[in-house]
């Protein structure tokens, strides 16, 4: 034999030796998500924050780097609405799912506040697969799909999605109930997993999973919180929920005659997983998108009518406040309020309606924050964010601003925008003691606290 044939003999081996150790996995990995409420990434406003496609992504890509086969779903509730802005954000959160590979989605109760045609073509347009199992369009035909079938790692995986009628939003929707429609499903269907979404809440989830025996993993949301795998008879169910920020999972492999479960959990979407590349460009053309638009505040969906409808509530500007209040006026320029506005910039999200509600002065309201473009002089948080819209009272120095302004904080700083947020502390951050707010009292709208 030659030598350049020995040679070429000995790297065939090798190669093959490399080939034998990079045989894939026979384990398949089921990862779910779901009830992620337009969060495309997490706002930012606190550290630590869980959740965001980019970190999905890359949790996801593990799995699949380890050699395991994936089946991606999610059990729906991707959307916040249906106007304009609100549709801009679904349609990019579906294509940061398709990044993910997504293999089906089903339709929760956001979904349907899109009509059938509506979520048809933003489905067709992402390139997401809808399923619904229990869900008719006026025609009695289905919106995407009633079961999806997949094969991966040698297991034929079934998949139906239910909702709960009552969470049905538009009017061109028709709902069944879910037991059955599950049925109907799985029928003369060859499957060794079957697996139901369902967008129901907790209990409706538990009576679902004891109706159904014949399935082995319901899972689903909106629970409120996600819920940890657990057994009803033999079938599994967990949740992933809470805007995305948890995912279900679960490792299956083949058996000789259907599939063994070898584990199943909860994964938190910690804000210490890396960000994956391409789902950081969607989250900028996303960004972009908004620019280009500049939603102005009274077509994003986030205005309180409550304070709006209020006569005599028009906002008059901190500068006007100025002329008055100059030391008040000093202690809110040198706070962390004053210059609210320039993170957003910094990361480029200051055109988000959903980010504006809390960085800028009387959004939405009479005199207040319409949009970056209209409103250059009203970004940051202003003395009328916590006293109220003043302009009866710079007319009239007699009649009290509207709002307590102690009151007002837990407007923004609420548990997911400011988890540390402790009353005491911040408030020495901002305390100033003019007369506007030492005698400030606070109305009430439709019995309800400003």
């Amino acid at each position: 034999m030659s030598l350049g044939k020995l040679i070429a003999r000995l790297l065939a081996i090798v190669l093959l030796g490399l080939v034998g150790c990079s045989k894939r996995s026979d384990t398949v990995t089921l990862i779910v998500s779901g009830d992620t409420k337009g969060w495309i990434t997490p706002c930012g406003c606190a550290a630590n924050q869980s959740g965001g496609l980019a970190r999905r992504s890359t949790l996801i890509d593990v799995e699949r780097n380890q050699g395991s086969e994936v089946v991606y779903l999610d059990a729906g509730g991707s959307a916040i609405g249906a106007n304009e802005y609100q549709e801009t954000r679904l349609r990019y959160l579906l294509n940061g799912l398709k990044l993910c590979q997504l293999d089906a989605h089903n339709i929760g109760g956001p979904e349907t506040d899109f009509s059938p045609d509506q979520l048809r073509k933003l489905g067709t347009e992402a390139g997401v697969q809808w399923l619904s199992s229990n869900l008719l369009d006026e025609s009695g035909k289905t919106v995407g799909s009633d079961c999806v079938e997949l094969t991966r790692g040698g297991l034929r995986i079934a998949v139906a999605g239910v909702i709960d009628p009552n969470l049905v939003v538009h009017s061109q929707w028709k709902a069944s109930q879910p037991t059955q429609a599950v049925l109907n499903a799985f029928k003369n269907k060859s499957a060794d997993v079957r697996i139901v979404l369902a967008y129901l809440e907790e209990k409706d989830l538990q009576e679902l999973a004891h109706s159904l025996p014949e399935v082995d993993f319901i899972i689903g949301g909106p629970t409120g919180h996600a819920l940890t795998p657990r057994k009803v008879g033999t079938v599994t169910l967990m949740s992933a929920t809470n805007k995305g920020k948890f995912l279900a999972k679960a490792k299956l492999a083949k058996n000789d005659t259907t599939f063994q479960q070898l584990s199943a959990d909860i994964l938190e979407v910690k804000s210490t997983t890396g960000e994956d590349r391409d789902q950081l460009k969607n989250l900028q053309a996303y960004y972009d998108q908004l620019k280009s638009k500049d939603y102005p505040s009274d077509a994003a969906g986030y205005v309180d009518d409550s304070i709006v409808n209020q006569v005599g509530y028009h906002l008059a500007g901190s500068t006007t406040c100025n002329k008055c209040h100059k030391e008040d006026d000093l202690v809110w320029q040198h706070s962390k309020h004053s210059h609210a506005w320039e993170p957003l910039v910094l990361k480029s999200a200051h055109y988000d309606p959903f980010c504006q509600q809390c960085h800028t002065t009387g959004y939405g309201q009479p005199g207040g924050f319409v949009s970056v473009n209209l409103s250059k002089t009203l970004v940051g948080v202003g003395c009328e964010n916590c006293h109220g819209p003043s302009q009866s009272h710079v007319d009239n120095p007699k009649k009290k601003t509207p709002f307590l302004a102690k009151q007002q904080c837990a407007r923004c700083h609420d548990h997911e925008n400011s988890p540390t947020f402790e009353f005491n502390a911040y408030w020495a951050k901002v305390l100033h003691t003019g007369k506007v707010q030492q005698d400030s009292e606070a109305p009430t709208v439709e019995g309800k606290s400003l």
